[in-house]
């Protein structure tokens, strides 16, 4: 075995070129936290060449060589995906938009595209486009859907507290009259480097239907906008990040539509992170849940599957001057400011975000008498599986936010 390459940071997705001489992989611009950018090898040359870094600046989340030597990759461009292609000398070229948002996709040797589509009111169905007109569906999977109606999002932009542009993505009740102020819940998405997107998103969906306005933010660290985007909250979880939160839920206090008197806050993964983050810095919130979140960043590095992520963050806690800042970014440090009831729900068999994280976090509540309810779920790992644990998840959260944000329940008064 010859070694060829030594990228630096995580790469993956390696796909070889018919020729044989040539290579293709998603790598880091520089040493992570995730692969990035479309880095194009030849064989027998150490150097590489980055394809989408100052092209595109996007992550690629999947490639193909093309029957032309030249390669096509989708892109994650803020909550939509899209197609790209490079040439065989590495240019970039036009690729018309798509009516839905592709993601895993294949290329047949006469130059047809096939790929999956979805945006946020329509699931997933299969396409199959020639590059000549315009993409067919081809597939009516989930035709059952259209028994139903699904809130539409509005994707819109507000500025932070530095003047930096956040992407958002709301949900109204259907029926809305544009007039009433509506409870809110804020859902952070897992990561840091993960990001909203245009596709059904069912926790959203069953909240709109209940009333809430659902508010949706790709905050600084969330990947889709540029790989400077992702480097803004390195060693800073809990700083700018959840700053942008708050500017999103007082820009929808503002235009009227946010209730400020009931607001909740939820999120699975770093979304849960932040949950807990926000309960330790604020009142404001009337209710939260947190899933699979990270409590204490020290312990979570220690027992987690792969702290390599973390570590690009924050480096490793073995060493005294990078403690403190583990510790300036772990809720647990906090808790005693904690005041809002949360629901907190784990996976036992999750070795992302292990149990002890949840333990930890309702531990801490417990000890400073702020309403909590614990449940773990068997079996399950970071992303649950079984049926019966996934509506389950979807009613416990409904209900905890019902019980302390609608008229009549005593948190509420």
């Amino acid at each position: 075995m010859t070694q060829v390459l030594a990228p630096r940071g995580p790469f993956g997705n390696i796909r070889i070129a018919a020729d044989g001489r040539r290579m293709a992989f998603v790598g880091c611009r520089e040493d992570g936290p995730t692969p990035h950018d479309l880095i194009l090898a030849h064989h027998g040359d150490k150097a590489t060449q980055n394809l989408s870094g100052a092209s595109v600046d996007r992550p690629v989340l999947d490639h193909r060589w093309s029957k032309d030597g030249g390669l096509l990759a989708v892109v994650g461009d803020g909550f939509r995906t899209k197609l790209v292609a490079f040439t065989a000398e590495g240019a970039l070229k036009d690729v018309p938009a798509t009516p839905a948002n592709p993601n895993a996709f294949a290329v047949s040797d006469s130059g047809e595209i096939a790929f999956a589509g979805q945006t946020a009111t329509t699931p997933q169905e299969l396409w199959l486009w020639d590059q000549k007109g315009p993409p067919n569906q081809i597939s009516h999977l989930n035709d059952s859907w259209k028994l139903y109606t699904l809130s539409a999002p509005e994707f819109y932009k507000y500025k932070s507290f530095d003047g930096l542009d956040i992407e958002a993505a709301l949900l109204k009740p259907l029926g809305y009259d544009g007039k009433s102020k509506l409870p809110l819940v804020a859902l952070i998405h897992g990561g840091p480097t993960g990001a909203w997107q245009d596709s059904v998103e069912i926790w959203g969906q069953l909240l709109a239907a209940h009333g809430y306005a659902v508010f949706y933010p790709n905050i600084r660290g969330s990947s889709g906008y540029g790989e400077k985007f992702i480097e803004m909250n390195r060693g800073d979880w809990g700083g700018g990040d959840y700053r942008d939160v708050m500017a999103g839920v007082d820009d929808l206090i503002a235009r009227g539509i946010a209730d400020p008197e009931k607001l909740a806050i939820g999120g699975w993964s770093y979304g849960g992170y932040m949950s807990e983050w926000a309960i330790t810095q604020t009142t404001r919130f009337k209710a939260a849940f947190s899933g699979a979140g990270l409590s204490n960043l020290i312990s979570e590095y220690g027992t987690e599957q792969g702290p390599s992520y973390d570590e690009w963050f924050y480096g490793v806690p073995y060493e005294p001057e990078k403690v403190a800042g583990f510790l300036n970014s772990s809720p647990v440090v906090n808790l005693r400011n904690a005041k809002t009831p949360t629901l907190i729900l784990q996976g036992d068999a999750d070795p992302v975000d292990p149990p002890g994280q949840s333990q930890e976090l309702y531990r801490g509540l417990k000890r400073y008498g702020v309403e909590t309810e614990l449940v773990v779920y068997p079996r399950e790992p970071h992303g649950f599986h079984e049926e019966k644990h996934l509506l389950d998840r979807l009613n416990r959260i409904l209900a905890w936010y019902d019980k302390h944000l609608k008229e009549g329940s005593p948190a509420a008064k």
